[in-house]
């Protein structure tokens, strides 16, 4: 400046509310207007809560006077013709509770308006008078604000699973074949070109019993299943054959008395823990018979219409 003078510029940061910044945590809408935003919460909140009817925010309703009254947040079922009346409060920063003159003044716009019920949420509480006097007049109160720690209390945060796991070892199994038909066994097996040293459901090696032919490892595979696993440790399990064959493929085939399965019971124990990762964003408390818990993705699920201030699901 020509006098030398000069002027001190100061800059000043708008403080926010808890609730301002829990909505721009989920949404990119510029708003100025202090406590807009937890009225907007409130909105969705009564939206998943009530999923049934139509949810406005900031809407003008003209009573039996014929005076237009602004409305926080509105909800009417047009099924059953159900409205209700919602007062926000966003007294975060001051930390000032809810008095009678507020209490007092929407009891106005309730009488002249007629709805089904009427709510004043805030996120602190409400003054002796202002209770006193809601109660009076049939205006519900509640509270809407953020989830803490010790909401936590009482409430079930993780379950551990406890699995007691009773299995058993892939068994070894010896045949019981009189030595004279060995060789036969081997020819057969050799011309098939398969190995007893492993076997597959797919290979054609039969048991024929007095009850059916069947694959010979889904057989031995029924034994061990059908074996209890009460008992841990290792097992020797003879199973008597009675006019019973074990042929491969079709190749004709020769006595077998019996199988011996050897194997192993194992018991173990499995804990597993299941963790919501669901995030615990806010808490109603005296709009349902029970507290609330408002998660992330019940926010996230709604947005706002832009010209009529409708709570609509994205």
């Amino acid at each position: 400046m020509a006098d030398g003078s000069h002027k001190k510029i100061t800059m000043s940061t708008k403080r926010l509310s808890t609730y301002d910044k829990l909505f721009d945590k989920y949404f990119d809408k510029d708003i100025i207007k202090a406590g807009t935003k937890y009225e907007i919460l409130a909105a969705m909140v009564l939206k998943h809560l009530i999923d049934a009817g139509k949810v406005i925010h900031d809407i003008k309703l003209i009573g039996e006077s014929t005076v237009k009254h602004q409305i926080d947040v509105y909800f009417e079922d047009n099924g059953t013709n159900r409205r209700i009346l919602i007062e926000c409060k966003d007294f975060d920063i001051s930390e000032d509770s809810v008095g009678l003159g507020i209490i007092r003044d929407f009891s106005a716009v309730v009488d002249d308006i007629q709805p089904d019920e009427a709510f004043v949420f805030t996120c602190n509480d409400f003054t002796r008078d202002a209770n006193k006097f809601a109660k009076h007049k049939g205006i519900k109160l509640a509270i809407l604000r953020e989830f803490r720690d010790e909401d936590m209390e009482g409430r079930i945060q993780k379950i551990n699973l406890r699995f007691h796991i009773l299995d058993a070892t892939t068994p070894n199994v010896e045949t019981a074949i009189e030595e004279t038909h060995n060789p036969k066994i081997k020819q057969d097996l050799e011309a098939e070109q398969l190995s007893m040293t492993y076997l597959g459901k797919e290979q054609p090696l039969y048991l024929n019993t007095p009850n059916g032919r069947f694959q010979f490892n889904a057989y031995v595979e029924k034994i061990w299943n059908e074996y209890p696993r009460d008992t841990e440790g290792p097992v020797v399990l003879k199973h008597k054959l009675e006019d019973t064959t074990i042929e491969v493929a079709n190749r004709g085939g020769v006595p077998i008395l019996g199988l011996i399965l050897r194997f192993e019971v194992i018991h173990d124990i499995e804990i597993q823990e299941i963790v919501s990762d669901k995030v615990a964003e806010l808490i109603v408390t005296g709009f349902q018979n029970e507290d609330v818990i408002i998660f992330d993705q019940d926010i996230e699920r709604f947005e706002i219409e832009g010209t009529t201030g409708e709570i609509i699901k994205k």
